[in-house]
């Protein structure tokens, strides 16, 4: 084979190889360079026309934790963002940037194809003039010259192909993650979003939960109500849990709307879990007493209750006190 013909085929086979491993790290990108991206692809509702991957408000740091969340979970690129834009208002879909990580990515093995062609072609037109004793030994290394371009070119080609393939996404932060940490500093927006998100997670019962917990101790049953249902009719929620969220509705179905019937069939419900709950049996005997008038039965819940040695203090004055109107013919309070 000419030497032509080598140095044809070396620059050739560097081009294939290239583009082979740019196809390749292109095609497998790290969770981080997924989450960047997604992030760069929305715009932060809140800012001036900034992606949520470069705002440093609150909303758009929640944003991007739940992109990182779905990530994780396995979530599709187009699920993530269409779930983003129907979880906030104002998010909108943006023109990706060409920069960064992935700019470097594209241009690193190109630039190593384009430096070793240029490095034979100079080789191919300087070869200086040897010594007569030398000829040979400078024969043999201008053969094996583009060999050695070829084997460092493609030294860097990988190098930095291995960059971009290994895992660089850390501790990715899950809706199980998320759920067993303390979310006092977790928007209940967010957690809406998360929720939606991860819909059919077996462990999203306990950040539903959560969520309900909130919207209940504020008041706001209309919020709360649907997170409270959909854990009670989750196979993947525990006892208690499932036992909570039948307590709240059946308080929530007497407070919010006096419906007596309803409230006493879901706290009979959560007796069936749990015959020991308390909460369901003090429950039902105030709506048994305020609502149904049945002061006898209302009378017997309380004194079980009583007979409950985990009783606070606090509960254990309110129940006395429940019992002593109930026992004197007052009216419910």
């Amino acid at each position: 084979m000419s030497d032509r013909a080598r140095n044809i085929a070396v620059i050739v086979g560097m081009a294939a190889m290239a583009i082979t491993l740019v196809f390749l790290v292109a095609t497998n990108p790290s969770d981080v360079d997924r989450v960047q991206a997604i992030g760069e692809r929305i715009k932060c509702p809140v800012c001036q026309g900034e992606s949520i991957a470069n705002s440093p408000s609150s909303m758009a740091r929640d944003m991007m934790s739940l992109v990182s969340d779905s990530v994780a979970l396995g979530a599709s690129d187009d699920e993530i963002v269409e779930e983003l834009l129907a979880s906030y208002s104002g998010a909108v879909l943006l023109d990706p940037p060409v920069s960064g990580a992935t700019l470097a990515l594209w241009l690193a093995p190109i630039a190593a194809l384009g430096t070793g062609a240029l490095i034979i072609v100079w080789w191919r037109r300087h070869p200086g003039e040897p010594a007569e004793d030398t000829v040979r030994s400078t024969t043999s290394s201008r053969r094996l010259g583009p060999l050695l371009i070829l084997g460092f070119s493609l030294a860097v080609i990988v190098v930095v192909a291995g960059f971009f393939l290994q895992d660089r996404s850390g501790p990715a932060t899950g809706v199980a993650d998320l759920a067993g940490q303390d979310l006092e500093d977790v928007s209940e927006e967010t957690m809406e979003a998360v929720v939606a998100a991860n819909a059919d997670h077996p462990q999203v019962d306990g950040m539903r939960l959560a969520l309900a917990e909130r919207y209940y101790d504020i008041g706001d049953y209309s919020s709360a109500f649907p997170h409270y249902l959909a854990v009670a009719e989750s196979a993947n929620a525990t006892g208690a849990q499932a036992v909570t969220a039948l307590v709240r509705l059946g308080w929530m179905a007497w407070d919010g709307n006096a419906e007596t019937e309803t409230a006493i069939e879901l706290f009979d419900q959560a007796l069936a879990i749990d015959s020991a709950s308390t909460t369901a049996r003090y429950l039902k005997g105030l709506v048994l007493w305020c609502g149904a008038g049945e002061v006898d039965a209302a009378t017997g819940l309380f004194e079980e209750v009583l007979a409950a040695a985990e009783l606070s203090p606090e509960a254990r004055t309110n129940v006395e006190a429940d019992l002593a109107a109930v026992r004197d013919g007052d009216t419910c309070p």
